[in-house]
């Protein structure tokens, strides 16, 4: 991230942060108006308003397997980890999203092809099932495509402070978001170990394939 030629603000020290988001005016804003984002430093988001951001993707959990005692048991053990996570002295912030997405059918179709290819290989005379495969890779290339099919997403949004403007505070609070990342999800996967969750820190291009899909999934 290149930091955009520093302005003195109302109190004349370029380096603090005095942005104010403004009011929507009727949608006649662009999207770099109305958003947040001043851009990305590595693999998190650098906000206007001074504060870095990293998002963790965590698995789902079927709620619908479970009876009902073990929801419960989820219930209470997300509830645990909130508490802990914000609890009394933690001035991080945690938000919970869940955007609708396209459905990902890359491996599926990845697993597909190889199959197709090793059977035109070593069986070519079976036509019928290499007919069959190639309509399967077809339809589901399709669908990926038109991204008609959806899923939620489970993602949680952690952000820090970042002092100043300096590239001192920004690569200070990068080691502060890293380290509250770890412990975020070292604490998610400790308080639901018993359902197999998993969670990982995106990279920058799937961050910014979240904001893309927030804006409009099928543009």
């Amino acid at each position: 991230m290149n930091w955009k030629r520093l302005q003195p603000n109302k109190k004349g020290n370029p380096l603090e942060w005095d942005y104010q988001p403004p009011k929507i005016n009727g949608g006649k804003q662009t999207i770099d108006d109305m958003s947040l984002i001043s851009g990305m430093y590595g693999d998190y988001e650098v906000t206007k308003t001074g504060n870095l951001v990293g998002i963790i993707e965590v698995s789902g959990i079927n709620l619908d397997l479970l009876n009902d005692r073990e929801q419960e048991d989820v219930f209470e053990d997300y509830g645990a980890f909130l508490m802990q996570t914000l609890g009394e002295g933690v001035d991080d912030s945690l938000q919970s999203l869940e955007p609708t997405i396209p459905v990902n059918m890359t491996a599926y179709l990845n697993g597909l092809k190889k199959r197709y290819l090793a059977l035109q290989k070593e069986q070519p005379a079976q036509q019928f099932k290499i007919q069959l495969l190639a309509s399967y890779i077809d339809h589901f290339t399709q669908v990926q495509e038109s991204k008609n099919m959806t899923t939620k997403q489970h993602l949680l949004i952690v952000k820090v402070p970042i002092k100043d403007k300096s590239m001192t505070s920004l690569k200070l609070a990068v080691t502060h978001l890293e380290e509250k990342l770890d412990q975020v999800k070292r604490d998610l996967e400790n308080a639901l170990t018993d359902f197999d969750l998993t969670a990982k820190t995106l990279t920058s291009q799937e961050v910014q394939a979240i904001l893309k899909n927030l804006i409009n999934f099928k543009g």
